[in-house]
């Protein structure tokens, strides 16, 4: 964040803040470094990576990281045998929202790879690591092949 927008932000703040005060009479103790301690929040906030809000079963929300949550997945679709993760969005569903995770995703397949037995396969070992890592559900998981490579190890075989 450069300090021109973090002083925009902190001066919208202040406003907002401001006029909340305005409307509410609090003891002059209580409000002491409320303001700066706001200004805080949000600093930290917006510093942070941008995070995918979910839910866990007992329904207490949580942020992860969304490259965390990316990585997770690409980790497990690039165990696949002749299947290569390349773009991945996952998108909080479910009743709470956040307590399961729609998730699109490209791959590369190589050339000889069967397809659908492959993407079974892909959506067996996403679904096993967003249990085991976020303890959240994948309620679908589409996979789409974007390209197809020629796998040298295996052609030389």
């Amino acid at each position: 964040m450069s300090d021109e927008s973090v002083d925009a932000t902190d001066a919208h703040l202040r406003g907002i803040i401001d006029e909340y005060m305005g409307a509410f009479e609090p003891d002059p103790e209580e409000t002491v470094g409320l303001r700066e301690r706001i200004l805080q929040i949000v600093r930290e906030d917006a510093a942070l990576a941008p995070a995918t809000k979910l839910t866990t079963e007992r329904g207490n929300p949580f942020r992860i990281s969304t490259a965390e949550v990316r990585g997770i997945i690409r980790e497990a679709v690039d165990t696949v045998p002749g299947i290569r993760a390349r773009s991945v969005t996952a998108t909080p569903t479910g009743d709470p929202e956040g307590s399961a995770v729609d998730i699109d995703l490209t791959v590369t397949m190589s050339a000889g790879t069967a397809f659908v037995s492959a993407a079974e396969d892909v959506r067996r070992r996403v679904a096993g690591a967003l249990t085991a890592h976020l303890g959240i559900p994948a309620h679908r998981i589409d996979v789409t092949v974007e390209d197809v490579f020629v796998d040298e190890e295996a052609a030389d075989d």
